[in-house]
């Protein structure tokens, strides 16, 4: 890529780029859904908002030849472009057999929560394995502070967590209604089977044994490397090499990112546990 076709592609929006410092993150205040908190008689309008953001790195598809954007058309398999009025939603029954459904014919069936969620039981917040986790959402106050408050207080003073059900994204899901740093949120969960029991795979049913001596060592690593976690210390290297590299190809450098050196291998697993003690003790000893 040479730099004619950097600006010719950064000049439909050049205001957008790869900042060299990114601004303090902000949970953003457009609403995702919204209705109400309700316990009994208590009603406490919310709004959800995204408490997450994807930053993973994502390129757009060009022609090779005129660096224009790749875009993709609907089309049945009898090859007709299709609009979007035209599309309806087939359940299927078996082999080109389907249930033909109307979009309100599916909306209809939504059910109450899609509005409501209602809280009918408190729980021990880390009672739920974390395994059934799905999505976080930050609720906001709707013209409701006071209740929400009272709500949010209530929640940090026992520990505990609201269960009941939330209706987004055309999905009704569970979900877990807790405090987090002077907020309430919302973390939908998976159903029970949606999430599969790892005993009924075949490769685990008959591990060998660990033999004494490699658990005893693997037991002194894991003693060696166990700390406080730090989430400040994980940063995603992919990410941060591949704007670096875009950075460099907007100036009209080109770089090539250093590929990692592979690590020796060992030749068997008490040689590996073995190099790796040795390692952690040498690092230890270093450090002080």
């Amino acid at each position: 890529m040479n730099m004619a076709d950097v600006v010719q592609l950064a000049a439909e929006k050049p205001d957008e780029g790869l900042p060299e410092e990114e601004p303090p993150e902000v949970a953003p205040t457009r609403s995702i859904w919204s209705g109400n908190l309700r316990i009994g008689l208590v009603n406490i309008p919310v709004k959800a908002v995204s408490i997450t953001k994807d930053k993973r790195i994502s390129f757009r598809m060009l022609h090779r030849s005129c660096k224009t954007p790749i875009s993709y058309k609907r089309f049945c398999q009898e090859g007709e472009e299709v609009s979007l009025a035209d599309i309806v939603y087939g359940y299927p029954l078996g082999r080109n057999k389907y249930v033909v459904l109307e979009k309100k014919e599916i909306d209809n069936a939504k059910p109450a929560s899609r509005n409501v969620i209602e809280l009918d039981r408190f729980v021990n917040f880390f009672q739920v394995d974390p395994h059934y986790f799905d999505r976080t959402y930050l609720l906001l106050p709707d013209k409701s502070e006071e209740a929400y408050s009272l709500l949010r207080s209530v929640m940090e003073k026992t520990g505990k967590a609201a269960i009941g059900r939330i209706t987004i994204h055309s999905r009704e899901r569970v979900v877990l209604v807790h405090d987090f740093r002077k907020a309430i949120v919302a973390t939908t969960l998976r159903y029970p089977d949606e999430v599969l029991d790892p005993e009924g795979n075949a490769a685990l049913r008959e591990l060998p044994e660990p033999g004494e001596k490699e658990l005893d060592l693997a037991t002194e690593i894991v003693k060696g490397l166990t700390g406080d976690l730090n989430f400040a210390a994980y940063k995603d290297e992919y990410r941060e090499r591949v704007e670096a590299l875009i950075r460099s190809k907007m100036k009209g450098i080109v770089t090539t990112p250093e590929k990692k050196k592979a690590r020796p291998a060992a030749k068997s697993l008490m040689d590996a546990l073995r190099m790796t003690a040795v390692s952690l003790n040498s690092d230890r000893n270093e450090s002080h």
